[in-house]
């Protein structure tokens, strides 16, 4: 398991630098991995970003090259069908390249229903030699990036209103389907249209307090808050929690979800003290329903947090936040590894709203202990040294952030190398320095 780690890794890695030599694009790796997608590039115009987003999965390994395409222009690649059907149903396009140690070449393909070949519980695609990742994809990658994802969903629906007539309800759930998939990639307007024509529809057909109704309000409310609609955002969640409230009942886990929205949009209205109020009753409903250390709880927890730091009560804000680490130090273990990813990210959040003592006091205890569990080179372990420089550098402790930057800057040459995103920007933040 190792080894097939390591040349994951080393898969990442020597990817990242040919996005960043040969196109001189960004290249984001996933740390803490999402299923089936290693790391997203972005376009960039002459270093600029464009917003343009493709996910990448990335291979590596002989291995990926034993098998070769029956015209010997490329390889075959199998995986699960579960892969496949996460690919085609993700947010952004999603490209599989493989990378040879030997020749340090990668080998890239566009993820698409036509190209999948099923095969019992799995499926094959070729990649082809001529898909080299280098300068030569630019164009052909950023007309992928472009692509309509769900342009499959739009043919759906319009065979389903053809087929079985607008208010049927199979086809008022593919309608709800592709408005959320569409909110999901940024195509707010026409998802609003959608969601909009769906909500009337149900509300039409089943009655304003029927599930799906409410189920298509959240969703709507979702978009006119995306589309910056404030008022009447808020206006439907009031409406949609309270018919909620009614129908189902406080601590249904749906009222609970809608109580939750109507927060955010209150606070994002400004109505702080009814956000506040509200705020506190759903977080102790959420750990009475649900536990301390659920993950609804967790991400409300949080939320709620940052809402509290921006009506200016940086003190409950602070409060909450250590309250949830503490919540999951006690559940799991003070070293265990996901309780060190969230007082990672506990850090940065730390830090965002301002809790610069605090954010060090975690930074500091959070990479002693990744430093024991993990190793001192580990990337995670770097990447919280990482921040805690960057924490003593708003601290104005420069010469601390100095000396940890320098040892950080040295074990991640030789672990990552010189020539990784992370390594590279360190470099350029330490030369930033004042003089000593």
């Amino acid at each position: 398991m190792a080894l097939t780690d390591d040349a994951e890794r080393l898969g990442v890695h020597s990817v990242a630098r040919l996005v960043h030599r040969e196109l001189r694009w960004k290249f984001r790796e996933q740390h803490e991995s999402d299923f089936g997608i290693d790391a997203m590039i972005e376009i960039a115009d002459d270093g600029r970003p464009t917003g343009q987003l493709i996910a990448l999965q990335i291979k590596s390994g002989k291995s990926y090259f034993r098998t070769s395409a029956s015209d010997q222009a490329g390889w075959v690649f199998r995986a699960d069908t579960r892969l496949l059907d996460y690919w085609l149903d993700h947010a952004l396009p999603v490209v599989v390249v493989l990378y040879d140690p030997g020749s340090r070449a990668a080998f890239w393909q566009h993820v698409t229903a036509d190209r999948a070949e099923l095969a019992g519980t799995g499926f094959q695609m070729t990649i082809p030699a001529r898909h080299r990742l280098d300068g030569s994809a630019a164009a052909a990658l950023r007309a992928i990036s472009k692509s309509p994802p769900h342009s499959v969903k739009f043919q759906l629906l319009d065979q389903l209103r053809e087929t079985l007539g607008a208010d049927h309800p199979e086809t008022l759930e593919a309608a709800d389907e592709l408005a959320d998939a569409l909110a999901g990639v940024g195509d707010v307007q026409v998802a609003r249209d959608i969601a909009e024509d769906t909500f009337t529809r149900r509300r039409r057909a089943f009655g304003a307090d029927h599930p799906d109704t409410l189920d298509t309000a959240d969703k709507l409310v979702d978009v006119l808050v995306d589309l910056s609609d404030a008022d009447v955002a808020l206006a439907l969640a009031d409406d949609t929690f309270s018919r909620s409230r009614s129908l189902l009942g406080e601590d249904d886990y749906r009222t609970v979800d809608r109580a939750e929205a109507l927060v955010r949009n209150l606070y994002w209205s400004g109505a702080y003290e009814r956000a506040r109020t509200l705020g506190a009753d759903t977080l102790a409903r959420c750990r009475r329903l649900f536990g301390d250390s659920d993950i609804r709880t967790a991400r409300f927890e949080e939320q709620l947090a940052v809402m509290l730091a921006g009506m200016g009560d940086e003190a409950a804000a602070r409060a909450t936040l250590l309250h949830r680490l503490d919540a999951v130090r006690g559940r799991l273990g003070i070293d265990h590894t996901h309780t060190l990813v969230l007082a990672h990210n506990m850090v940065l959040t730390l830090q965002k709203h301002g809790h610069l003592e605090a954010a060090r006091d975690v930074a500091r205890d959070t990479l002693s202990r990744r430093r024991r569990v993990l190793g001192a080179d580990d990337f995670r372990t770097l990447r919280t040294a990482g921040f805690l420089v960057s924490v003593l550098y708003e601290l104005d402790d420069h010469e601390g952030a100095r000396k940890l930057g320098e040892d950080t800057l040295t074990r991640r040459r030789r672990s990552l190398g010189p020539e990784h995103p992370e390594t590279t920007f360190l470099a350029d933040f330490l030369a930033s320095l004042p003089d000593r």
